[in-house]
């Protein structure tokens, strides 16, 4: 996640660890599906797994349809991250904070490469047949709610990005495009796109827990960090600010 409020000028070495750091992350578990390390990884500690149903099936480079829409969805939103740190970013990433986040998402896209693992173990879809034919409506469903998330996070940065060049707004809190509708849409995005990876594993359980851990860091942690950076810097236009925009994550929930 990024949690970085610091406006400074670049750290060279903190960029380059994050983007390379994610951009590294697709091939990793590229790596974990296809070398067959996931599945090593699980029954090591007991738990069902078969590289058979991990490599069977019309996918690319020798893993099976999950796998690779999974890869796909990594590198995606690798791709999305690398872009923002080089392109849109304004904050100051040091080193050690740039690594963090490349280990967080490294970590959480391990989660769903373990748990889609197992789940092919027990899977009921098809192993033959084109790639549509083998991928259910859980695949589907975590497909759209990851494009949607994706395209919101996107949307709100480059909003935020044309806001802030407009020398008309400067000191003012962006308020434009999605930052009308909760007070951190970028977060939203994030959340929505983690889901639904998630989802796309096959797991509805494992999905729910992937949900819950990451708004729970929002609420906690995340928000009102950013919080105690926004109000003393802003005072009464924050105040404002939210009053105009109620929810701070969810529209009609938090």
């Amino acid at each position: 996640m990024k949690r970085s409020i610091q406006l400074a000028a670049q750290s060279v070495p903190g960029v380059a660890i994050f983007a390379v750091g994610r951009l590294s992350d697709a091939p990793l578990q590229y790596l974990l599906f296809s070398k067959g390390w996931a599945v090593k990884a699980l029954t090591s500690v007991g738990i069902r797994a078969s590289n058979l149903l991990v490599s069977t099936g019309p996918g690319l480079g020798g893993i099976g349809p999950i796998p690779t829409l999974l890869t796909g969805m990594y590198a995606v939103a690798s791709l999305r991250h690398a872009y923002w740190v080089l392109v849109t970013n304004t904050y100051h990433w040091e080193a050690g904070g740039a690594l963090g986040v490349v280990v967080y998402n490294a970590v959480m896209n391990l989660y769903n490469t373990l748990v889609a693992t197992n789940a092919l173990t027990s899977s009921s879809l098809p192993l033959l047949g084109n790639f549509t034919d083998c991928i259910g409506w859980k695949q589907w469903a975590g497909l759209g709610i990851f494009g949607a998330g994706i395209l919101l996070e996107m949307a709100a940065e480059e909003a935020r990005r044309a806001f802030k060049k407009d020398e008309r707004n400067k000191g003012k809190i962006c308020n434009a495009g999605p930052w009308g509708m909760v007070r951190h849409p970028n977060y939203l995005g994030y959340l929505l796109w983690r889901v639904g990876i998630t989802l796309a594993t096959g797991s509805v359980p494992a999905t729910v827990i992937m949900a819950a851990f990451q708004a729970v860091g929002f609420i906690n942690h995340g928000i009102p960090d950013l919080v105690a950076h926004m109000k003393p810097r802003y005072g009464v236009q924050w105040e404002q600010y939210e009053k105009q925009v109620p929810y701070a994550l969810i529209p009609g929930v938090y």
